[in-house]
């Protein structure tokens, strides 16, 4: 239905097939960009950076989501923090770390950011969920802290936490690609030849649909295989 959609929108418009290309002229150019080795080094280059910035929001979300789990006082302290970082414009961010860190560097942090309080709110969800004949074993117990966490609590709290990070994976692919097409790097990556294709001819917005086209398939791919891996570890 929506490749009709967009045909009959792209019929529309008439000669200007160029501006608004049909979804048979993006599939061709889609096929043709992935038969260039480049095209597999921007997207090698857009995981790359991508995968850096949600495993350092991985090891924050589980360091403060582990303690705020446990300490109520300290979630209380840090709720306004979470929700400010998800409530700021995701643009004003990246003009921020741009003058910051740089251009190669800013989707990074960016990424960082944006998954951060999803992967800290799952992680601390699931901790907090934990039933509390269980937390009075431990207690009764006498094991460390470490011991209680990592053999017990984020085990039973993993159906919660793989929730957090497959909602936020395919989400830190697409901030990282607009990001690419914000700070305007020179650095292989799909944003950046978004950008470049963009530069080099405006009025011809085919290699955009292609590159576009690449990146939609395989946030869907991303997406399917998160579903996958919720479905074999449910929340109960």
């Amino acid at each position: 239905m929506l490749a009709i959609m967009w045909q009959v929108f792209a019929l529309m418009i008439g000669q200007r097939t160029m501006v608004f290309p049909g979804p048979v002229e993006s599939f061709k150019y889609a096929f043709y960009l992935l038969s260039r080795p480049y095209t597999y080094k921007c997207i090698l280059a857009t995981m790359s950076k991508m995968l850096i910035g949600f495993a350092v929001s991985l090891v924050l979300g589980l360091f403060f989501g582990i303690i705020a789990g446990n300490y109520p006082f300290f979630e209380q302290l840090i709720r306004p923090t979470i929700i400010a970082l998800r409530a700021i414009p995701t643009a004003s961010l990246v003009y921020l770390f741009i003058v910051l860190a740089g251009f190669k560097v800013a989707p990074i942090y960016l990424v960082v950011l944006i998954s951060f309080p999803i992967i800290y709110e799952g992680v601390t969800g699931g901790i907090e969920n934990i039933s509390r004949n269980i937390n009075n074993a431990l207690k009764v117990d006498g094991a460390s802290f470490l011991k209680k966490n990592f053999r017990i609590k984020l085990p039973l709290a993993l159906p919660y936490i793989v929730v957090a990070m497959t909602s936020s994976f395919s989400l830190c692919f697409k901030i990282e690609i607009m990001a690419e097409v914000i700070t305007g790097s020179s650095n292989p990556g799909l944003g950046s030849a978004i950008l470049g294709a963009r530069s080099s001819d405006p009025t011809n917005m085919v290699p955009i649909f292609g590159y576009s086209l690449i990146a939609i398939g395989l946030m869907l791919l991303i997406d399917y295989l998160g579903g996958y891996v919720r479905e074999k570890i449910k929340v109960n």
